[in-house]
């Protein structure tokens, strides 16, 4: 395995992986990490939930087996958020990102690409003819990953990866795409492989922020920005880089991400949205924290717009066409499971939202 050779005065970069009872995909996590070309200069943090299985000893045991710098820490909150601040706290890298057990980077150059634009801004003089040289906030403070589609996977987890950060057709059309962001692409994107991004929470211009939370980030200026808060809170993380005007992100689609997201096919799916409506968007202790927009409901006419499309995902007929159309040009007949991937994630995020207390409210703070 061919390994770039680099100096005491390259990144560190923390990954931080929160686990409960994850000994059937942190084996080939954590293997995804130990084949990186900068492996040695990686730390990995578990930060384990008190799992009954064998998590812990498969992380213990990665040290041997793959010469990785793992460390395993408690969590003991229950609480995924609260154990990625865990990890975030622990942290002694320069750059820190997350993984889910279930996930692994599909390329072993995937943490090399993901760091050059955090790492060379200094030295790459496109970059300062694009945009000047480094003052203030105006430096890239992020790299932004995107998802891939395993062939090894389920039909369901492969159909909802075609989408790049694998979001479900109802945000696929309602929040925005990462292309809109993009100002300007490195001259050299064959070798470099990154886009240069530019965020707006719509204060200075239309609202732009993607649904992505699996991001590399400058360790020091997100402890800065989440000073404060007992948990990162996935999406948000980007809502508060940009108020606290860190605007400039790469993004990397050349490498991509694996996620195994739904193994359990829609009854997982179902579950997961509605967990997610009722522990996260509207659970007491996070919903007056919310800062990220799945959805834009500033007028009436927005409303309209959402009601027609849970008319239109109940109705199938635009669905099954749109999945129709993704199997031509992936040549994938997973792809027809957009209808029923389409009802299911509609359904249950408007029935969770029916059930909980806060309704009407939560959905327009969404």
């Amino acid at each position: 395995m061919k390994r770039t050779k680099l100096t005491q005065s390259s990144p560190l970069i923390s990954v931080i992986i929160p686990s409960y009872n994850e000994e059937r995909d942190l084996p080939e996590c954590l293997w995804s990490i130990a084949r990186q070309t900068i492996a040695s200069r990686v730390e990995v943090i578990v930060v384990d939930d008190d799992s009954t299985d064998s998590t812990k000893d498969i992380a213990f045991a990665a040290m041997e087996q793959y010469g990785l710098n793992v460390r395993v820490i408690r969590n003991g909150t229950h609480d995924a958020e609260r154990g990625k601040m865990i990890g975030l706290q622990a942290a002694r890298g320069k750059y820190w990102t997350y993984m889910d057990a279930d996930m692994a980077y599909r390329d072993a150059n995937y943490l090399e690409t993901a760091v050059k634009p955090l790492e060379n801004w200094d030295e790459d003089s496109w970059i300062h003819e694009q945009w000047g040289y480094k003052n203030g906030k105006t430096f890239v403070v992020g790299t932004i990953a995107s998802m891939g589609c395993n062939p090894r996977h389920n039909g369901i987890t492969r159909c909802i990866s075609r989408d790049i950060f694998q979001r479900d057709p109802i945000f696929q059309n309602f929040t925005p795409s990462i292309k809109e962001s993009v100002v300007t692409t490195h001259s050299n994107f064959k070798e470099n492989g990154w886009h240069l991004c530019w965020l707006n929470d719509g204060i200075m211009g239309e609202w732009n922020i993607p649904a992505q939370s699996l991001i590399l980030y400058r360790t020091d200026i997100l402890r800065k920005v989440t000073r404060g808060d007992s948990a990162l809170m996935d999406n948000d993380i980007l809502v508060k880089f940009v108020k606290n005007g860190y605007y400039l992100f790469a993004w990397t689609p050349q490498v991509r991400v694996y996620h195994n997201l739904l193994r359990g096919g829609l009854r997982e799916l179902w579950n997961k949205r509605m967990r997610g409506v009722l522990k996260t968007f509207t659970a007491e202790k996070y919903f007056s924290q919310r800062k990220y927009k799945w959805f834009q409901l500033d007028s009436l006419l927005d409303y309209i717009k959402l009601d027609c499309w849970v008319i239109m995902a109940n109705l199938l007929l635009y669905s099954t066409f749109v999945g129709l159309c993704k199997t031509i040009k992936h040549r994938d007949m997973a792809c027809m499971w957009e209808p029923l991937i389409n009802i299911v994630s509609t359904d249950a995020l408007v029935w969770g939202f029916l059930r909980s207390g806060r309704g009407a409210s939560a959905l327009a703070k969404l």
